[in-house]
């Protein structure tokens, strides 16, 4: 049989019009609609009288491309319990309690779910139902509205929009940008769920001006996730989650100017290594938080001043020298050195060193003796003859060489 969607009135011709049925509901059934080719007792009528044996049964609506627009079906509930119409992929359409009438009618038929909705007859006190209200981010479960997020899997780069609301974006790909919309247009609450399932980094970079922790983009490696929201300003992330394999990051900053605190900010926390660069023309404090963190600190600056990394609240912290490089650690109220113990010096010659604190020490403790020093101390060949006692006319004890 041919199914005719664009007809006068909207609707299919049936060979003959079926415009009642019931159902006895003891089970979840799927209705049909009455083709001369069906061979289902249950069929999609003009009304439905349905009797549910028991509460939590449902009746699933036939494939909305297979009719027209501006088909209805009066679901009439004529027992004790409620029971649940869904579309034919199973998403639910309107839940129908104990003596009430709902008609469902067809909106668009380009997908077998189709976009149905509902109507309540006969009630003199409107209810609202579930299903009617369910948006982005919201499922009717029953008569209740539930937490939704919808996964989607992506391994393009990807823009993400207004619907994106309350959705999660699962990266499977290698290297790849997933674009946030801008934050003024989505307003302050959009937000969405990014996780990298995939073998390279996927960055989360928001639309023009705007930041996402403070930052122009956001890496999200392999192993990592979060919830990124708008303030309608900006971007800023919930759970950040790190992977242990990618744990170690790397960050460079320019701390030039005079004498003053230097605060650490925004992306520029929680990076564990650190190189600080620029001309100082004062004495320049670093200050981090005073939260449990390690710091890999590179003093790469100039100037002959001082460069201290201080903790904020005013704990103590550690100076370290213009070139050298020191790993340290708060402890959530001071910043600490790592190394616990420094070099004692002279270094014995059972461990390597000399065991003295000149070079002519040095000679003696290793095992020099005063004609081997002397040689080894020679400036020139005549003054190296001498330590040998070699007489400068080559005349050694009265022979000549």
């Amino acid at each position: 049989m041919t199914i005719y969607n664009d007809v006068f009135g909207g609707a299919n011709i049936y060979p003959s019009e079926i415009s009642y049925s019931a159902i006895a509901l003891s089970a979840d059934v799927v209705l049909s609609w009455p083709e001369e080719t069906s061979t289902n007792q249950n069929l999609a009528t003009r009304i439905i009288d349905v009797t549910p044996s028991a509460g939590g049964f449902s009746i699933r609506l036939p494939e909305a491309n297979k009719t027209g627009t501006g088909n209805t079906i009066l679901f009439n509930n004529r027992g004790a319990h409620t029971f649940t119409v869904r579309n034919s992929v199973g998403t639910q359409v309107v839940t129908v309690a104990a003596g009430t009438l709902w008609q469902v009618y067809l909106t668009n038929n380009t997908t077998a779910a189709g976009s149905w909705q509902s109507l309540q007859y006969g009630a003199s006190v409107s209810q609202t139902n579930a299903s009617a209200l369910a948006g982005t981010g919201i499922v009717a479960v029953g008569t209740l509205l539930s937490q939704s997020v919808p996964v989607t899997t992506f391994g393009a780069n990807y823009t993400a929009g207004i619907s994106d609301r309350a959705k999660m974006y699962k990266w499977t790909g290698a290297a790849g940008t997933f674009t946030l919309p801008s934050a003024a247009t989505v307003g302050n609450d959009w937000f969405c769920y990014l996780r990298n399932s995939g073998s390279g980094a996927i960055v989360a970079t928001p639309s023009g001006i705007n930041t996402i922790d403070g930052a122009g983009s956001l890496s999200f490696q392999p192993g990592e996730s979060a919830i990124i929201v708008s303030d309608g300003s900006n971007f800023n992330t919930i759970g950040f989650g790190k992977s242990a394999i990618f744990a170690f990051d790397y960050t460079v900053i320019d701390v030039s100017g005079g004498a003053g605190t230097y605060t650490l900010t925004g992306s520029e926390l929680n990076r564990v290594a650190y190189r600080f660069t620029g001309t100082l023309t004062g004495n320049r404090v670093v200050e981090v938080p005073a939260t449990v963190q390690q710091y890999w600190v590179d003093n790469a600056t100039t100037g002959a001043y001082t460069f201290d990394v201080d903790p904020s609240g005013g704990g103590a912290g550690v100076s370290i020298s213009q070139g050298e490089r020191a790993i340290l650690y708060c402890d959530g109220t001071d910043v600490l050195n790592a190394a616990t113990q420094g070099l004692s010096v002279p270094i014995s010659v059972a461990d390597g060193g000399t065991g003295a604190t000149t070079a002519s020490g040095a000679r003696i403790n290793l095992g020099g003796t005063s004609t081997g020093i002397a040689l080894f101390t020679a400036v020139d060949q005549a003054a190296a003859w001498s330590a040998l006692g070699v007489a400068p006319s080559g005349v050694v004890n009265g022979g000549t060489f």
